[in-house]
């Protein structure tokens, strides 16, 4: 009984929908619905089992199986203080929980009904453990209401909102349905096994067919997942935070009203966690924090190529430092600096290293750069390689193409390091640059 409790308060939501009478049940209901003492021999028998104990385990976990629902909010959708019996949203509704009878599910669960919005503590609740609800449902049942085939997939709505990234990703198994009569999209009892599917949801989201069969959560990749919702929109600010905390398997409270604040403080967690150097490089946003998302996108191949590869050498070279850090004066990372003097055209600055440096010529495209005469400038690479024999060193190799920053600081006399420390310049793309020659120098530190 007590592993059945714990499994009823740490996998199933506060509340579920029993498909049969559309009533919401909750935790103690199921409780009360599906005590050892209502499972018969025949239940026992039936499930079979290595021991008798395990057999009664497969009932329990047998009837506490519930499907989950993804769709894109409409009109008079129900509400957990108001599921009455009409609108289009309950017609939905119903649907859903008829197939979810189809595949052996008493109980469902909606977005639209089973959070009691108005209880600060259940909404927190279901935000923290969205993903993993969506992880343990017998099946995601999906209705796309903009599709009429395989081929329109990509058009859908649903593939620009925010919380549908997790919502696809998180399920094990999952069902797409289309239109008002619910045209199943195959006939696969799970789509993510359907390599055509799986073809169009990878053309349609650039997410790995690995990934969209058996994603694993945590901070890891984690550029290439934050590409993944750059193109997504969400209907609050902060859900631009929350809807990624699932996939990053990041914790942090839910504090409706805080605006981009929310994002920040997941950046700041997300940053902590995540040890590649990927991680840092972004186009917009601040400089020592992007802003949404969207500033992890670049249609640069050589820098994208460099992005998603998270390789170590086979004699165990590493790139860039592993070991930044959120500090009270921003980001502290290890860059390998190249000072650089600068061209101003009409439409474009070009950083032109020093004639002993070994870089290409960088051309970045703004007009709001400060004066030349009162500003120093620095072109941060980020990638460096490591250093053979000096852990304090980085280096360089003749012929390959590395991301960095553009660096600036004051010229101005008296002024310590503290007070003009160097300042990530923001661009409005992610930076290359090439390298003429070998090279390697002392790496310096600096807070973004």
């Amino acid at each position: 009984m007590t592993k059945f409790k714990r499994r009823v308060f740490d996998l199933v939501p506060p509340h579920l929908i029993d498909v049969e009478t559309m009533v919401l049940v909750s935790r103690d209901n199921l409780i009360e619905m599906l005590t050892p003492e209502t499972i018969t021999e025949e239940d026992i028998r039936q499930c079979g089992g290595w021991s008798r104990q395990s057999a009664i385990e497969s009932v329990v976990i047998n009837r506490l199986k519930y499907a989950i629902l993804s769709h894109r909010w409409g009109k008079s959708e129900p509400t957990f203080q108001n599921l009455k019996p009409e609108g289009e949203g309950y017609k939905k509704l119903k649907e859903f929980c008829v197939r979810a009878k189809e595949y052996g599910c008493r109980l469902a669960w909606s977005d639209t009904c089973c959070i009691n919005k108005e209880s600060s503590s259940e909404l927190d609740e279901a935000i923290r453990s969205m993903f993993t609800w969506y992880r343990e449902a017998y099946i995601c049942i999906v209705h796309l209401a903009q599709t009429n085939s395989l081929e329109t997939l990509e058009k859908d709505e649903w593939f620009l909102r925010g919380w549908t990234l997790q919502e696809l990703l998180a399920p094990l198994r999952m069902r797409f349905y289309y239109g008002p009569t619910w045209t199943p999209l195959t006939q696969n009892p799970n789509d993510k096994d359907d390599a055509k599917v799986v073809q169009t949801l990878r053309r349609t989201t650039k997410i790995p067919g690995n990934d969209l069969r058996n994603f694993q959560p945590g901070p890891n990749r984690a550029w290439e997942k934050m590409s993944w919702a750059a193109s997504r929109k969400t209907t609050r600010i902060e859900d631009v935070a929350y809807s990624l905390t699932g996939i990053f398997d990041i914790t942090m409270t839910v504090a409706y009203g805080e605006g981009d604040r929310a994002f920040k403080r997941f950046m700041a967690e997300l940053i902590e966690k995540c040890k590649e150097w990927q991680i840092l490089v972004w186009a917009g946003g601040l400089p020592g924090c992007p802003t949404a998302p969207s500033c992890y996108r670049t249609a640069d191949k050589a820098a994208l190529e460099m992005l998603k590869n998270h390789e170590i050498s086979w004699w165990g070279e590493g790139c860039g430092d592993d070991d930044f850090s959120v500090t009270k004066r921003g980001v502290q990372v290890k860059l390998f600096m190249v000072p650089a003097s600068i061209d101003q055209s009409l439409w474009h600055w070009e950083f032109l290293s020093r004639p002993a440096s070994p870089l290409e010529k960088l051309v970045v495209q703004s007009p709001f750069f400060p004066p030349a005469s009162t500003t120093e400038w620095a072109i941060g690479i980020v990638n460096y390689h490591d250093h053979d024999d000096d852990a304090n060193k980085g280096k360089l190799k003749a012929g390959q193409i590395y991301v960095c920053f553009l660096l600036r600081r004051f010229c101005l006399l008296g002024l310590d390091t503290v007070r003009n420390h160097w300042k990530r310049e923001v661009t409005e793309n992610i930076l290359t640059v090439g390298c003429k020659r070998n090279f390697e120098k002392e790496l310096e530190t600096v807070w973004l």
